[in-house]
């Protein structure tokens, strides 16, 4: 579904827009309620780049330490930084359980062995400790499937180029092997509110629709499809529903052939390789 599809659905509303800056990111803590609670469990090892892992990296560390764990506004670099890459997994486990309060890290002691030991198993594929990805196709054909027939550049950005409803993909193949992110192409997460389009009706009788971008108990932020974000206030909401077509398209098994996925998985593996990261201060 295309920016120019989803605005069939409402009336654009222009008159007296509210408009605002990003919304800090939400706090670790906050962002811990969407994960659940793991009961004790014997100590299990994830496989490095396992969904379980990344999953909850995602709701749980990005908030603070950046998708990429290359550190955020309220957490370091925990992908590169040398003091946290020379920490063992025993280490890295008593950090998890027992958080750094002054440093406004909480504990997660409550998921358990075995979710903590995901965490780090993903952790270190972040750390570039992971196994090697082959390339399964052709990247250079992959570029120009992803900024052209396969319209990947029409929500997603790489490198700098593209569009803003879905995520960054410039460094999305980096830690993730050819089989997820293939898998990730063709059976994209139903659940997930960043693939769907909210349709918000405020008191007012004005309607907004886009990407939710941050939303808690007070308040809601949306991006609308022409860029424009609106900080909308939960009072001031009448209706807020999700249309039930995915943004993403879900049919790219026949509309792109067996050859084209490998040169597209290729492309986002290649370039995410590519990607040169300035080395942070370890003062920071």
């Amino acid at each position: 579904m295309t920016p120019s599809d989803i605005a069939r659905y409402v009336f654009p509303a222009r008159q007296q827009q509210h408009r605002s800056s990003l919304v800090a990111p939400l706090l670790c803590l906050w962002a811990c309620s969407f994960v659940l609670h793991a009961s004790a469990q014997a100590p299990t090892k994830a496989s490095p780049g396992t969904n379980e892992g990344r999953q909850l990296f995602e709701s749980v560390c990005a908030g603070c330490h950046g998708l990429d764990g290359r550190g955020g506004e309220r957490g370091p670099d925990i992908a590169t930084r040398q003091q946290i890459v020379q920490l063992s997994d025993v280490e890295l486990l008593d950090i998890l359980r027992g958080g750094r309060p002054a440093a406004g890290m909480p504990p997660f002691d409550s998921f358990g062995t075995a979710k903590l030991n995901q965490l780090v198993a993903y952790l270190r594929v972040l750390q570039g400790k992971g196994a090697v990805a082959t390339l399964p196709g052709d990247p250079r054909n992959g570029k120009a499937l992803f900024f052209g027939k396969a319209r990947c550049s029409d929500c997603h950005t790489m490198q700098g180029s593209g569009g803003f409803l879905g995520r960054d993909l410039s460094t999305y193949g980096a830690t993730l092997p050819p089989s997820e992110i293939r898998s990730g192409i063709l059976h994209p997460d139903p659940a997930n509110k960043a693939n769907k389009t909210a349709v918000i009706t405020m008191r007012n009788s004005q309607t907004f629709a886009g990407v939710i971008r941050n939303e808690d108990n007070f308040s809601i932020q949306l991006q609308s499809t022409d860029g424009t974000f609106h900080f909308l206030t939960r009072s001031g909401v009448a209706k807020m529903e999700f249309l039930p077509q995915p943004i993403m398209p879900t049919d790219y098994a026949t509309t792109l052939k067996p050859a084209e996925l490998d040169d597209l998985v290729s492309f986002l593996i290649s370039t995410s390789k590519a990607v040169k990261t300035e080395p942070k201060d370890e003062d920071e």
